[in-house]
């Protein structure tokens, strides 16, 4: 039966490689059929002092080198992960990497590329006072003091006219979008409107209710009332606002909205002199895989699948590296986790299992592109679980030990 829905599930992918390919075989032999070849393509990587180093810190190169998109899938909220991107950044800008693409909404998003090129201070504080309050092993938007490190280090590395933060999803907290168009709107009557619903927002936020359907109607009216200059602050507040209330925040898909926002500042930077504008994209492991959605691919398909597709009708491709640190061991529930690194999912339970026994260090990288073939001429005995995998990612960095990332003042 698993075969069959990796058939089914495969003839509907819309991946740059051909899903057809990589059907597996499944069976509990699959740690000894590709150890052979994990620890010949396997890749020491280290940090030393703030230089990324080792032999996957040469591939990472070489292999962004050639692409147009680097995908990274983080585990989140863990600390190693900004720092080797912090460490990789100044390496991608040489090979004219211009942008940055991050979890957080268009107005968020704003205020870490003020943050990131100018050094605005407020725009900082603005982003900590609005992101989500933060849940274990969840940092969305990755807000801890390795991440503001990581924005910083991204204005550092070069002088940018463009917006260099690229936020792609949704706005989750309104109150703090009322409160910033507050201060942009000299209007009185339009003022005692944003006060209004600003105080009933605040009250819920408070609570912890996020549902912004009890206030539909006075949102939508205040969006409507803004008038504002297309790309400016008021615009991102705009369409933020509007998306909220679309019918809830999860109406459109997250996916999405990833799609539609990627697409405006990607044709955005073209159309302000770049031909071919390359750019890092940071997302949970889920949004970073090929195909479709879900473990076992019933999902619409991915964030990642959409770009690839995007990144070979532009003439280039994608690269993405998918980031592991869930624990093999703890015993807490995989879905609610408190502590830090969270329980491997029953999923990644079945895949990790042959990586583990295979990493050769502390941090390690496998390639994992040459599996593709043999999985495709019905050569390796390995379980569904694993051959989506191969199939979704180019490579697989698997932490072995990783630490929580610190919460930023």
């Amino acid at each position: 039966m698993r075969r069959v829905f990796f058939f089914l599930s495969a003839l509907c992918l819309y991946a740059v490689i051909s899903f057809d390919d990589v059907a597996p075989t499944g069976a509990s032999t699959q740690d000894a059929e590709i150890a052979p070849y994990l620890q010949q393509h396997r890749y020491e990587l280290m940090l030393t002092g703030e230089r990324l180093d080792g032999p996957a810190a040469r591939w990472l190169r070489e292999e962004a080198s050639k692409a147009q998109f680097f995908f990274i899938g983080e585990e989140h909220d863990t600390r190693e992960i900004p720092l080797i991107l912090t460490s990789l950044w100044p390496e991608l800008t040489r090979l004219g990497y211009r942008h940055a693409a991050i979890e957080a909404g268009q107005w968020l998003g704003g205020r870490l590329d003020r943050f990131a090129r100018f050094k605005d201070k407020k725009a900082l504080a603005q982003f900590k006072t609005a992101a989500l309050p933060r849940r274990p092993n969840v940092s969305v938007p990755p807000s801890s003091e390795e991440d503001i490190a990581f924005y910083e280090a991204l204005g550092q590395a070069g002088q940018f006219r463009l917006p260099l933060v690229w936020g792609l999803d949704h706005e989750f907290r309104v109150a703090p979008l009322l409160a910033r168009l507050l201060e942009l709107t000299p209007n009185g009557a339009q003022r005692r409107q944003i006060e209004s619903a600003l105080t009933k927002v605040s009250e819920a936020e408070r609570s912890g209710q996020y549902n912004m359907q009890p206030f539909k109607r006075e949102i939508e009216v205040i969006a409507g009332s803004i008038s504002a200059r297309p790309g400016g602050e008021a615009a991102q507040i705009q369409d933020a606002l509007r998306r909220r209330v679309f019918g809830n925040e999860f109406d459109q898909p997250r996916g999405d909205v990833f799609k539609q926002l990627f697409l405006r500042n990607y044709r955005a930077a073209q159309a302000a002199g770049e031909t071919k504008p390359r750019a890092l994209l940071r997302f949970g492991g889920y949004h970073a895989r090929r195909g479709l959605g879900s473990d076992y691919g019933y999902g619409p398909p991915t964030f990642a699948n959409f770009v690839a597709e995007f990144a070979y009708l532009e003439g280039g491709q994608m690269l993405n590296v998918r980031f592991s640190a869930c624990s093999m061991t703890s015993t807490e529930d995989w879905r609610a986790p408190k502590s830090h690194p969270r329980p491997c999912s029953p999923s990644e339970r079945v895949w990790l299992k042959p990586f583990l026994a295979a990493a050769s260090s502390q941090w390690t990288l496998f390639d994992l592109r040459e599996l593709r073939q043999p999985l495709r001429a019905g050569k390796l005995n390995i379980e569904w679980e694993t051959g989506q995998v191969i199939a979704g990612f180019d490579a697989l960095v698997l932490l072995k030990d990783s630490a929580r990332s610190h919460l930023a003042p």
